[in-house]
């Protein structure tokens, strides 16, 4: 996931002498760039220092997002349970249901109750991000774990037309992991690469055993150059009604199990993400 020195030069440019800027290079990488000046023998020199400061912004993001959604589920699970008990409760007392006017009125609670479970599950789902438990390494083989994930996924694929390919070792092929959240982390890519999908199309998983690469493709609608940049950005979502935790799970999982990855699209009817296993 190295940054081209271009890419840098082009931003720093327009900095006057004591100007700084902080801009994110790709979905990942976040680098400070600062301008300054000496004099040398009467002539001004100019030099700019770059810092990559990618470690820190995503320890203050975790932090931020971290608090909030902790500070959310505290108040949602302490007025969803209650809330839940006082509606069951008046949905087994017959008395309040004998006569048929009441209909209505039962629908809706059951509608109620039914609404609270699914904001449950919702917080549930952001939950997962500051619940993480720290790596549990083990030798796990990496290509029985891609078909387990894959026949898991099979009939969300089918349902959107979508087909598996494979171009993967015929021996088991092992990576120190842990196992359930790398397969956390791989649904989380397939499901979205799967939701990438227009029409009918395939993605392909290729492991190259030499050079300890895993990369997940696409021939979906693909990501333009300026989404690319916000993909892994906590609750950013491109999805009508996404939450944006997906790639934020993967994000997490993959870095603290220090493997690098990029998610980007090389040309229309490819995109890949690619996970570097060493």
């Amino acid at each position: 996931m190295g940054t081209r020195p271009e890419i840098l030069l082009a931003q720093f440019e327009p900095l006057k002498a004591g100007e700084s800027k902080t801009m994110r290079i790709g979905s990942l990488n976040t680098y400070k760039v600062q301008k300054s000046h000496f004099i040398d023998r009467g002539f001004p020199r100019m030099f700019v220092m770059i810092e990559e400061v990618t470690a820190e912004i995503f320890e203050a993001e975790k932090n931020a997002y971290g608090k909030v959604i902790r500070m959310m589920a505290h108040e949602v699970n302490n007025t969803v349970g209650p809330v839940n008990s006082i509606i069951n409760m008046a949905l087994d007392t017959n008395e309040i249901w004998s006569s048929e006017d009441k209909s209505s009125l039962k629908n809706a609670m059951y509608v109620a109750v039914a609404r609270n479970q699914n904001l449950n599950l919702f917080m549930r789902n952001f939950a997962d991000l500051v619940k993480l438990t720290p790596v549990n390494k083990l030798q796990v083989d990496l290509t029985a774990l891609i078909y387990s994930v894959s026949d898991f996924m099979l009939i969300k694929a089918k349902e959107s037309g979508v087909s598996f390919g494979f171009d993967l070792p015929n021996t088991p092929f092992y990576i120190s992991a842990d196992s359930q959240q790398m397969e956390q982390a791989l649904i989380n890519i397939v499901k979205n690469a799967i939701e990438a999908f227009d029409q009918e199309g395939i993605v392909k998983f290729s492991l190259d055993a030499k050079l300890k690469k895993l990369t997940i493709t696409d021939n979906g609608r693909g990501i333009s150059e300026d989404l690319s940049e916000q993909l892994f950005s906590p609750f950013f979502s491109t999805k009508k009604d996404g939450q944006g935790i997906g790639l934020t799970l993967v994000r997490e999982i993959l870095l603290n199990h220090g493997f690098l990855f990029s998610l980007k699209t090389l040309q229309p009817g490819q995109t890949d993400f690619v996970i570097q296993l060493s």
